[in-house]
């Protein structure tokens, strides 16, 4: 009869430890800025500074981050670039910003570029998605952010 015991003690305990475990709510990821940071004759080099706002007690790794970088031309969204990173820690209850730098390179970055002379401002898009990794759960957090520059 000892045995039986022990198996149901062991089962009310694996049972009641998701109750006792906080439930982890979902972090929000949003690009605050996007700047320019060196312009060349071949290439312009993007800074974006993505915030994550984590609401939990506990902290998190932001293991991926990847983003589009789009150009307003004519009312048409022109695509310039694509970017990927990963490996941030992310604090417990808190905000924490991370700057992910980009290199646009390419035709399109000359009409980019011709645009903003003429206009005087580029628009751009950044569209794209988090994943912040606790441990015992994981969530993927999209994005997306209209900035002139």
């Amino acid at each position: 009869m000892r045995p039986l015991a022990i198996i149901i003690f062991v089962a009310v305990l694996l049972c009641s430890a998701g109750c006792v475990a906080p439930l982890l709510q979902e972090p929000t990821v949003t690009v605050e800025n996007v700047t320019v940071e060196n312009i060349t004759l071949q290439s312009v080099d993007l800074s974006l500074q993505v915030t994550i706002e984590n609401p939990n007690p506990i902290g998190a790794t932001l293991n991926r981050v990847a983003f589009d970088v789009f150009f307003l031309d004519d009312g048409q969204w022109v695509f310039l670039a694509h970017g990927e990173r990963g490996g941030f820690s992310v604090r417990p209850r808190g905000t924490t910003t991370v700057s992910i730098p980009v290199t646009v390179d390419n035709l399109r970055l000359v009409q980019a570029l011709l645009r903003g002379l003429s206009d005087g401002t580029i628009t751009l898009r950044v569209s794209g998605s988090g994943v912040l990794d606790y441990g015992v759960a994981t969530f993927e957090i999209p994005f997306d952010r209209t900035t002139e520059v």
